[in-house]
C-alpha cells in the first residue's frame, strides 16, 4: 500500500498507525516539497500531474505495477488525481478527508489567493511561527485532545519542513490550482473508500457529494473525530483500512 501524507507531513505520518501491521507492505513517500524530497526544483515538478507521473515511474522502477493507495488531505487529493490518471495501477483507493478539488472559477480564484497569502506568510516568517499558526486552525481543533506525546511528535514533523517547499506546494499544487477531478471520478476503477471524521462537517459533505456522483464509493464516518482520523483514532483507522484492503 502506497501512502501519501498531508500538507506539512512526511513519509513518517502513518508510521504510528501501521507500525505493527504485517498484512500490508507499506511504501510511504515524502511528496515533493516535504520531508527529504527535493524542494529546489522547477515549479512544474510540483504540479499534481507531474507528481503523479513521478510516483508512477517510482513504483514501476520498484517493480510495483498495481497497489492500494492511501492519501490524507492534500495527499488524498493527490491520490485521487493518481487514480484518475493511472486507473489501471490502483487496486484499492482510500481517501482520508479528501476532495476532488474545486469546481467554480470564482471559488478556485478565491482559494488560490488564500493559498498565495499563506505561502507568502511562510516565506516571510520562521517555520516556528508558521507552525504555531497552522496548528491552531479551527480545522485541527480536535487534535488538541490527543496526548501530549502525540502532539509533540506531530509538531516535530511540521517543524522539520523547509518553508520554500511548503510555499511551492501551495503555489503549484494547492486546491485552487490543482485540476478539478469532480468530472473525472468515473475514471476511477479502484474499489474506493472515503474516510471522514464525524466532527469534520465540510469533508463529510464533500464525501457524500462524491458518492452521489460515484455510487460505488463507500463512506466511513468515524465517531468523535475531526479532520485527521489516523492521528486522533489510530487503532480505529488501522482496523478500517486493513479490513478494507484485505477483504
Amino acid at each position: 500500500m502506497v501512502c501519501f501524507h498531508g500538507f506539512t507531513g512526511t513519509s513518517q505520518t502513518f508510521s504510528p498507525v501501521f507500525q505493527k501491521e504485517r498484512e500490508l507492505n507499506i511504501l510511504a513517500i515524502d511528496l515533493i516539497g516535504h520531508g527529504r524530497t527535493d524542494c529546489y526544483v522547477h515549479p512544474y515538478r510540483y504540479q499534481m500531474e507531474c507528481l503523479c507521473q513521478d510516483v508512477a515511474l517510482l513504483t514501476e522502477r520498484l517493480g510495483i505495477f498495481e497497489f492500494s493507495l492511501l492519501g490524507y488531505s492534500m495527499g488524498a487529493r493527490a491520490a485521487l488525481g493518481f487514480a484518475c490518471l493511472f486507473p489501471q495501477k490502483v487496486r484499492h483507493l482510500i481517501l482520508e478527508s479528501g476532495s476532488p478539488g474545486l469546481k467554480g472559477q470564482t471559488e478556485r480564484m478565491m482559494r488560490k489567493r488564500s493559498d498565495e497569502q499563506l505561502a507568502g506568510f511562510i516565506m516571510s516568517h520562521p517555520i516556528e511561527t508558521f507552525v504555531e499558526k497552522w496548528e491552531n486552525l479551527p480545522l485541527f481543533e480536535s487534535q488538541k485532545r490527543v496526548s501530549h506525546k502525540v502532539q509533540q511528535t506531530l509538531r516535530k514533523e511540521r517543524l522539520s519542513q523547509r518553508g520554500f517547499g511548503l510555499a511551492c506546494s501551495l503555489w503549484f499544487m494547492g486546491t485552487g490550482v490543482q485540476p478539478d477531478f469532480w468530472q473525472e471520478l468515473a475514471k476511477v476503477k479502484a474499489t474506493t473508500l472515503l474516510i471522514v471524521g464525524e466532527l469534520d462537517v465540510k469533508f463529510q459533505q464533500i464525501a457524500k457529494k462524491m458518492q452521489e456522483m460515484q455510487p460505488d464509493f463507500s463512506i466511513e464516518i468515524v465517531n468523535d473525530t475531526g479532520h485527521c482520523i489516523h492521528l486522533e483514532k489510530p487503532q480505529v483507522f488501522e482496523t478500517i483500512v486493513v479490513s478494507f484492503v484485505c477483504s
